[in-house]
This record gives structure tokens, sequence and C-alpha cells, in this order.
């Protein structure tokens, strides 16, 4: 298999050939960062992705020097170069990183920014989505919490998120194969690392309320699906009473879209997963990207 091939600061190279500077604010301050996929080797929805790394951009003070529709376009052609090397059951991740650049020298600002967008192979993860989407994951509170809104506005995508990695590493100590689960600072569910929560009560959708949460863009479009399905749907003050008495939790993310979730803290729903929600859900996004997302990753592997 050839290497992939990568945009980098207006050039599109080989991986091996980029490098970053050791001035580079990227190792000094983090950046913004996105993540979209191909469904059947289509980034159907890309357009969201591009539109949330933009309002990331903004109240950070970065701009790229490049339109919406030319980062979109320069994606597009990322894909491109590198699709002889997805296999008929894979598909590729597309990320995006912005970091504000790199000193000309120290101290000094930025000249302009560093952007790399590249692919990676899908299915690297395939044998691990494909154990969460049968035997459902193990979702453990936390002490590791949110950034409050106060003093970081949770909905910029950034790199610098050491409490996701602290949250993660805390959960996987008790449970190597656990996700966390973060609360707020009033002791409210807020969200996952990098992953999106669901809950059904009742024939109800619930998740946390948008100032505690990132919000995914698969979260958007499962909403979106619900509003269509006509499924109840809420954005509450969740506490982890309230998950103990789910009747159904789930998590969203780009990568895997959903893993239904079969143990809370330890304890084990009491009702077979996926739920019947989760199940209709699940089904609607599949129908929507024209892709059976599970299947095609149970196949491969």
């Amino acid at each position: 298999m050839e290497e992939l091939i990568c945009y980098f600061n207006g050039q599109y190279i080989k991986e091996s050939e980029v490098r970053i500077g050791i001035w580079d604010m990227g190792l000094w301050q983090g950046g913004i960062y996105e993540v979209a996929r191909t469904y059947n080797h289509v980034p159907l929805l890309l357009q969201k992705h591009i539109d949330r790394l933009f309002r990331s951009l903004r109240p950070v003070y970065i701009d790229l020097g490049l339109s919406p529709e030319e980062v979109y376009n320069v994606g597009l052609e990322v894909i491109k170069r590198n699709e002889k090397n997805l296999a008929p059951e894979d598909d590729f991740l597309l990320i995006y990183r912005v970091t504000r650049g790199a000193m000309p020298r120290y101290p000094a600002p930025p000249l302009s920014p560093t952007i790399l967008i590249n692919c990676a192979h899908l299915s690297n993860q395939y044998e691990q989505l494909v154990k969460y989407y049968q035997e459902g994951v193990h979702l453990i509170v936390v002490s590791t919490r949110q950034i409050p809104l106060q003093c970081l506005d949770p909905k910029i995508k950034h790199l610098n998120r050491m409490c996701n990695d602290l949250a993660d590493l805390e959960a996987k100590r008790i449970d190597p194969q656990a996700e966390a689960l973060m609360l707020d600072i009033n002791g409210f569910a807020a969200e996952c690392p990098r992953k999106g929560f669901f809950m059904v009560k009742e024939g109800r959708l619930l998740t946390s309320k948008p100032a505690n949460r990132l919000g995914s863009i698969t979260q958007e479009v499962i909403i979106e699906l619900a509003k269509e399905l006509k499924i109840e749907f809420a954005e509450e003050d969740l506490s982890p009473y309230d998950l103990y008495n789910a009747d159904e939790i789930f998590l969203a993310g780009t990568s895997f879209v959903i893993y239904p979730v079969a143990k809370f803290n330890g304890r084990v729903l009491e009702k077979p997963i996926p739920g019947e929600t989760t199940k209709r859900l699940f089904s609607a996004f599949n129908e929507k990207v024209r892709c059976d997302v599970a299947r095609r990753a149970i196949s491969y592997v």
C-alpha cells in the first residue's frame, strides 16, 4: 500500500514529508481540529464539519486565509488523491488540524497559520468497533470535570483538551474497555471525551444541555433524526442518578456513529442492548448516509 498524501500549508505531499517546526504554536498552545469521515467512500457530512471548524476558528482569532468552500474542496482533493489506497469495505477519516503557525524566532508572533489535512484508514479501528457494536461499552463517571463555560467554551473544538485525556485514562484504569463520562462543575453529566452521549427514559431521548458539551456532528444528526421519527427529545441537566435509571444509554461519534452502553458504573443495564430507540436511530442514520455502518465493519473483520 502506498503512503498516503496530505495537504500541508498549500502543498499536497506524502505524510513522511510533513515537517512541523519546533517553534510552531501547536507545540505551545495547541490549536483547532476537526474529524470527518466517508461513508461508502463519500464524505456526506463534510460541510457540517467544515462549518464547525470555522465556528471554532473565529473565537480564537485564527484566520486561515482560505474560505470554507476552499477548505471543503481541499478535503475532497485529499480524499481523491488517496482513493486508490482504499479497500472497498474500508472508509477514510479526514482530519483537519490548524495551529496559529510557526514563530520566525522566539519570541515573535507567527506569520501565518499551520494547516494540515490528512486521511486515516477507518479499518484500523474496525476490530474495536465491532466489539463495542456487539457487546456494548462500559460507561464510567470519572472525577475529571468538563472545563466550565466560564473558563473556555466547550463548543470550541481545540487540541489542548488535557482534561479529556485524563478522563479517559481514569476510566481505563478501572476497566481497560471503559469509556469515561465527564460531569460539569455542578455535578451534571456533560459529555464523554470526544464523544456525545444520549439516554432514553420512557421513550424520551435525552442529552445534556448545549452549554456543557462540544456536541458531535453525529449527535446533531441524531437529534434531527429523532425529530423526524417523532421521538420526544430534550436537553436537560442529567445526574448520574438519571443514568442509573435509564432504559437505554448510547454514545455518538464520527468514527463509529453509535455505541450502545451495556454497563453504567459497573451496573449492567437491565434491558437488552441495543435498545429499541437506539436501533431505530441507528437504522435511520444508516439510511441517511446510505451505508450500514456497523455491518460494514463487521463484514470486514
